[in-house]
């Protein structure tokens, strides 16, 4: 299935002949999914009975479904449900907060010139190995205001995988290159990527010269690594990927990937035109 968002209507743009008509009730059980899904929470009995009625007259097609879910996407509350889960998948469990509390901590802990620090928030030590640990933090700490503000969830989820906070407890180059992987681009490294990503990391004996090669691109550094894996075919993928798997809990079709990634920003890729596809469609109103 190509056309998530239209499969419900004719060529002409009506419901099927010999269709049925979505009942208020249908139509108020996606309505609580959608908002559960895109905002944490359910709806006031006054914006159910509104939104109802908005679906119910337009014939609940997908555009007048499209057009309610941008609404969503556009607000704060969408924001702070996908930081909130970016967050917990790429901190395995931890929040933004107790991933810095773990990682200024230890820092603390071998650091001799941390050692002496008895602040009770252990990002708030001075030394020099902590401070800019802190200024990562209130970096991130505004991932959820950034968003709605129009900055795009690439840009974001790459700022997350340049902080020393993300990759610091991940060990070896390896390891990162698995975690990087893992979190923001949905399989495992191959061999090569490992390797190569190893490099990456460590960057370049002679200055100016390519450390490593990602997805067919020359990089010499980890920062460019970045670079070269957000503006990716592969990542856009993955987001297409991800988003599946989050909303219909299945993974798309050869078709529906291609279809899918090709509709994304090639630099700066957003999740969010695809959140609205997937979550306007009929297959998503009939789970």
């Amino acid at each position: 299935m190509l056309c998530l968002a239209a499969c419900d209507q004719t060529v002409a743009g009506g419901p099927p002949v010999g269709g049925s008509v979505d009942s208020d009730a249908e139509i108020q059980r996606y309505l609580r999914r959608a908002y559960l899904d895109l905002t944490g929470e359910t709806p006031t009995e006054a914006d159910l009975t509104a939104s109802t009625t908005r679906l119910r007259d337009a014939n609940n097609s997908p555009t007048a479904r499209g057009e309610l879910v941008a609404e969503l996407v556009s607000k704060q509350e969408f924001a702070n449900v996908w930081t909130e889960e970016i967050e917990n998948g790429i901190f395995g469990g931890n929040s933004l907060t107790a991933q810095y509390d773990l990682v200024c901590s230890l820092t603390r802990g071998v650091e001799p010139a941390c050692m002496s620090c008895q602040q009770a928030d252990p990002c708030a030590c001075a030394c020099p190995q902590i401070a800019p640990l802190k200024l990562e933090r209130e970096k991130l700490a505004t991932t959820a205001a950034d968003l709605h503000g129009g900055m795009k969830t690439s840009t974001l989820e790459k700022r997350y995988a340049m902080q020393t906070g993300y990759f610091a407890i991940s060990g070896s180059p390896e390891a990162r290159i698995t975690a990087l992987f893992d979190d923001f681009l949905a399989r495992p490294p191959e061999p090569d990527e490992i390797e190569n990503g190893r490099a990456l990391i460590i960057g370049s004996i002679l200055p100016g010269s390519p450390a490593g090669v990602m997805f067919h691109e020359y990089g010499s550094s980890y920062a460019e690594m970045l670079d070269i894996v957000f503006g990716s075919e592969v990542y856009r993928e993955a987001l297409v990927r991800r988003v599946f798997d989050r909303y219909l809990a299945r993974a798309p079709s050869p078709v529906e990937l291609a279809h899918f990634s090709a509709t994304l920003d090639a630099t700066e890729p957003d999740a969010r035109s695809l959140v609205r596809a997937v979550v306007s469609s009929r297959e998503y109103f009939e789970q």
